[in-house]
């Protein structure tokens, strides 16, 4: 492709003949016009001026995805710096991402650049090396500002390199330049969507402040449906424009739609239209890359990790790492935080307009659900959930690699990252007809959810399996989703809906056979009388419960039964009972190696002897249930066990220790919004007001 000379203004004297060493005769003005009403990107301006405004040159890499501004943003920084280079700019857009014969060939981008700065064409040699070192020799010395638009690759760019130190060079691509970061030490800023305010701001520029003020639910669907995308936005500002008439919240109503269908967000130029835009850059991918794009709208999101992205394409580890590399250095997704990967929705409704049967969308869809099915069980088991609790997953299918967990930390931490995605993909489990997958999954999270207080998501998770579990005929398992909603139902809905609900679990599980499920719903009936403070209901319940447990051997179960019952002794004064039957309770979980059960029993046995009077004997039991409850991220747990070691430090005349017992207490409980945190804040107002 050939490239005309931009126009030139300063010329100064020509070389006396054409035989001699280019002389420096013109000031190239070359940059285009910059975006009218720019709007945002504060930071981002004031690290390109920390770059290259002042002081020794550079070069900088400006990267993002297609549309994000990144022309916009570095027209508009060198229009705003342009006096600071009194030797002039120079321009050149590389059209590195259309079709590979539109490319700008580094030859015809360094003809034009010499021809700009006032060399004679017969002094510009063929061969690019040589052409190349005549451009560096010409900027030796001058303080020229070199703008690289829209680089395909490092190696297109890097001919066009000035040698000295004083021009500063920046560079857009929607690939990262890599081994230019690498080789010539290029800075890298990688530009990420607009900010919500930022967006406003450009949709107020271009639409005006009252138009776009008078509605703001409006203002805010249409920022929403453009994914903060300033492509999307000025496309979208364009069709408001055009028809001032226009409602915005029309416009808002078929924005919405785009994505499910970009063609909302067209235009009658490619250049500016978003699918086509975005089609250039998907054209470049190799064909391995392209297919993992297009299964990432499988994922329901909101982000992903490598791992995940082995088992959703099937592959190993170490090639899904690299496939996803390329498509950050691709900027088709981005890195939201430390090892997780998402892209906007308007890119996701590409790669679901683009997908194909051959990717085998639904076996995609079933990977990935199973590699968080078994990754939750696996991390599950590291917390010390009992594996009686849960179902156990179906062998997964091929190409799942669960995640590899080293201990509970690990487990935690897998926890709370993948909290938002877990729930998302149980709604795609449901709407796939993978019931017996949504039962498991609920099963494997559901106790990390109370651990930690999520109430609500809890009840979310449990009406997801009943409903799979109603789907699937299944009574078994409707019992155990019916059981679920008991737990909380004592606490939110009061002890009649509670009894409701273990009266369908018992017909249920009696109806079925499951003993197994019987006795958990016996335990949880215990539980909730407890919650209301009625402990002698409590004590029948729980002892009913160790019949059927019993009969099926679950030993784990049993010790938190019995934790129950010493709980119950306990709270009609029967301590010694209590004791009795709390240390049965203890020993077997210290047998089984159920850490979470010893945490909860010591907890129970530390009460009972703060009751006796034996104050300091209940500390050292409290310490050690607080410090394996917090090792194990259960959350409520560690705030009840605060507030009764408050107490015991209280009683030994330990008062500083004991507030602060009482204000750690506290400060867990409210952000659980546990009932428990009224009687923390009413310790602290009696005694330390």
């Amino acid at each position: 492709m050939i490239i005309t000379a931009a126009h030139r203004e300063g010329e100064r004297a020509a070389p006396a003949e054409v035989d001699a060493p280019p002389v420096w005769h013109v000031v190239p003005r070359q940059l285009p016009v910059g975006v009218t009403g720019f709007a945002g990107r504060a930071d981002t301006l004031t690290e390109l001026d920390r770059r290259l405004g002042a002081g020794p040159r550079g070069i900088c890499v400006v990267s993002g995805t297609a549309g994000v501004g990144k022309t916009s943003l570095v027209l508009h920084w060198a229009h705003l710096v342009r006096e600071r280079f009194e030797d002039g700019e120079l321009y050149v857009n590389l059209q590195g991402f259309g079709p590979a014969d539109e490319a700008v060939d580094p030859r015809d981008a360094l003809l034009a650049f010499l021809e700009a700065m006032g060399v004679p064409p017969q002094r510009i040699p063929e061969d690019l090396p040589a052409r190349s070192a005549l451009y560096r020799t010409t900027l030796a010395g001058r303080r020229v500002l070199v703008v690289l638009d829209n680089a395909r690759d490092a190696e297109q760019a890097r001919w066009l390199l000035p040698g000295g130190a004083d021009c500063a060079v920046v560079i857009t691509s929607r690939r990262q330049l890599s081994s230019l970061i690498t080789e010539e030490g290029a800075g890298l800023i990688s530009l990420d969507v607009l900010t919500l305010e930022e967006s406003h701001e450009l949709l107020a520029h271009r639409l005006g402040r009252h138009r776009v003020e008078a509605d703001q639910q409006a203002t805010d669907a249409i920022i929403a449906a453009c994914a903060r995308l300033p492509l999307a936005l000025a496309i979208a500002a364009g069709h408001a424009v055009t028809r001032p008439s226009l409602p915005l919240d029309v416009l808002a109503a078929d924005l919405r739609r785009a994505t499910e269908d970009l063609g909302r967000l067209t235009t009658r130029d490619s250049a500016t239209s978003l699918r086509a835009v975005l089609s250039r850059s998907y054209a470049l991918l190799p064909d391995d890359v392209a297919r993992l794009f297009r299964l990432l709208a499988v994922h329901p999101g909101p982000d992903i990790t490598p791992a995940a992205v082995a088992s959703l394409a099937g592959v190993d580890p170490a090639q899904g790492r690299r496939l996803l590399d390329a498509l950050l250095d691709a900027s088709l997704v981005t890195e939201v935080a430390h090892g997780r990967y998402a892209f906007h929705d308007l890119l996701r409704a590409f790669a679901h307009e683009i997908a194909n049967e051959t990717d085998e969308p639904a076996r995609a869809a079933r990977r990935v659900i199973e590699h968080y099915l078994h990754t939750a069980y696996e991390a599950a088991l590291l917390l010390d959930v009992l594996a009686e609790w849960m179902k156990v997953p179906e062998a997964a299918s091929p190409g799942v690699r669960a995640e590899e967990l080293a201990d509970h930390r690990q487990a935690l931490a897998w926890f709370q990252a993948e909290r938002a995605v877990l729930l998302a993909v149980l709604r795609q489990a449901m709407a796939g007809g993978l019931y017996s997958h949504v039962i498991r999954l609920v099963s494997a999270v559901q106790d990390w959810l109370l651990r930690q207080g999520h109430w609500q998501e809890y009840i979310d998770y449990a009406h997801l399996a009943l409903e799979a579990a109603v789907r699937l005929g299944d009574d078994r398992a409707q019992a155990a989703a019916r059981r679920m909603l008991l737990q909380l139902s004592a606490e939110r809905d009061g002890l009649d809906q509670a009894r409701i609900h273990f009266r369908h679990v018992m017909a249920l599980a009696r109806e079925a056979g499951d003993l197994a499920e019987e006795g958990f719903a016996l335990f949880d009936m215990a539980l909730a009388c407890l919650k209301r403070d009625l402990p002698e209901e409590a004590l029948r319940h729980a002892e009913a419960a160790l019949t059927p447990l019993g009969a099926v051997g679950l030993a784990a179960t049993e010790a938190r039964v019995l934790n129950v019952i010493s709980w119950c002794w306990c709270l009609v004064g029967d301590y010694e009972q209590g004791l009795r039957v709390g240390g049965k309770a203890l020993a077997m979980a210290d047998e089984l190696g159920d850490r979470s059960g010893q945490g909860i029993i010591l907890d129970t046995v530390g009460y009972i002897h703060h009751q006796q009077g034996a104050h300091d004997t209940a500390i050292v039991h409290y310490r050690r249930a607080l410090a394996l409850c917090r090792e194990l991220g259960h959350r409520h747990a560690e705030g009840e066990i605060l507030l009764h070691l408050g107490d015991a430090r209280h009683a030994t005349g330990d008062h500083t220790q004991a507030e602060r017992s009482w204000r750690l207490s506290l400060a867990i409980l409210q952000a659980l919004k546990h009932p428990a945190a009224d009687q923390a804040r009413a310790r602290l107002r009696d005694h330390f007001a």
